[in-house]
């Protein structure tokens, strides 16, 4: 009887421990929005492998909706397809410059935040941006920058340099985004320039550079495209964005993601809600599931790219964290400007139509 007692207490004390590491260990519990009734459906549109590998199938386990996901290889695509039908899909993924500019064709709706408590995970630095002052159409998601991904079997090169993609002696191995903004920010940063500059000579200048410079590409392409090419060493060098730089780095031990001395672009990629989306509740519970640490931790390990999530640091690979093409030391990052707005119709008339001949 008494060897009974004792394994009956030993079993209790480990079983209260067992227990006890299990509450210690189990996430807190996130807050959810108000209840009201979810849609069956939710449609998604956003860049291709642009969530985690068990994102969409975890929210409809959780909430019993099911999303119908779609995936566009530019943001003209999706800007265009937006604007042909506001109403088509619920939740979409763009850049900062290009949320300023939707807000200003009144394609986006005001987000409630009620709805979406997990915005308090978003890091200060994220809030009230210049773009969306007050957040009031866009959920921050993911951060980064824009720069060169060099294999150093074939680049002679050793100082990071957007040089590299003028170099001839890289012909037909070299490759730029598919990105209005980045290619000529990218020239106007070669040539010494803002970025974001507006000025007519500047930007002359800038269009006779990629004029020089279009012969000896392969192409302007999309960002996963120029990933897997780097991977298998179809190409050399390429413009990127650096988490697929870095994930390509990661994958082949001669590339690195660079910074180039001249400097970058920086950018906030946002979840949005078109004006006529159908379901909206449920985009908005979709943004908030999206926000939760886990969540979002799961989402930046497996795209390798920097988080806006501050509340997902602790679930974040450290790798990631420490890793200083993601999240840039404090002398580069002077070197990097956001993609701000280009300014007046004259500035966005010239951009349009450098963009326009280079195509």
């Amino acid at each position: 009887m008494k060897k009974i007692l004792i394994a009956g207490v030993v079993l209790l004390l480990v079983l209260a421990g067992v227990i006890g590491y299990f509450q210690l260990t189990k996430a807190p519990k996130e807050p959810e929005p108000p209840k009201k009734e979810l849609s069956a459906v939710l449609n998604v549109y956003n860049w291709e492998d642009y969530f985690g590998t068990s994102t969409i199938e975890d929210f409809e386990k959780d909430f019993g909706v099911k999303v119908n996901l779609q995936t566009y290889g530019s943001e003209d695509t999706m800007l265009s397809t937006i604007q042909s039908d506001p109403t088509k899909y619920d939740v979409i993924i763009a850049s900062d410059i290009l949320v300023k500019e939707m807000i200003s064709m009144k394609l986006l709706a005001q987000v409630d935040m009620e709805n979406i408590p997990n915005f308090k995970n978003i890091g200060n630095d994220f809030k009230d941006p210049f773009y969306d002052p007050g957040n009031k159409h866009s959920i921050p998601y993911m951060w980064g920058t824009s720069g060169l991904t060099i294999n150093h079997k074939y680049i002679e090169e050793t100082e990071p340099s957007w040089s590299i993609l003028w170099n001839p002696k890289y012909k037909g191995k070299i490759s730029m985004l598919n990105n209005m903004q980045d290619v000529i920010g990218a020239a106007l940063k070669y040539l010494g320039y803002s970025a974001n500059s507006v000025n007519p000579a500047e930007l002359e200048k800038a269009k006779e550079a990629l004029l020089r410079q279009k012969p000896l590409l392969r192409g302007y392409e999309n960002a996963l495209a120029i990933r897997d090419d780097l991977i298998s060493e179809k190409l050399w060098a390429s413009h990127s964005y650096s988490g697929e730089g870095s994930f390509a780095a990661d994958k082949n031990e001669n590339l690195e993601y660079i910074i180039p001395k001249e400097g970058g672009f920086i950018w906030v990629d946002n979840l949005l809600i078109p004006i006529g989306a159908q379901h909206k509740y449920t985009a908005e519970v979709f943004m908030n599931f999206i926000l939760r640490p886990d969540v979002s931790a799961k989402i930046a390990n497996y795209l390798w790219y920097a988080n806006t999530n501050e509340a997902a640091r602790e679930l974040t690979n450290p790798e990631i964290l420490q890793d200083p093409s993601l999240y840039p030391l404090e002398e580069v990052r002077k070197k990097l400007e956001f993609s701000g707005f280009i300014g007046a119709d004259e500035a966005i008339a010239i951009y349009n139509q450098i963009w326009a001949e280079l195509h």
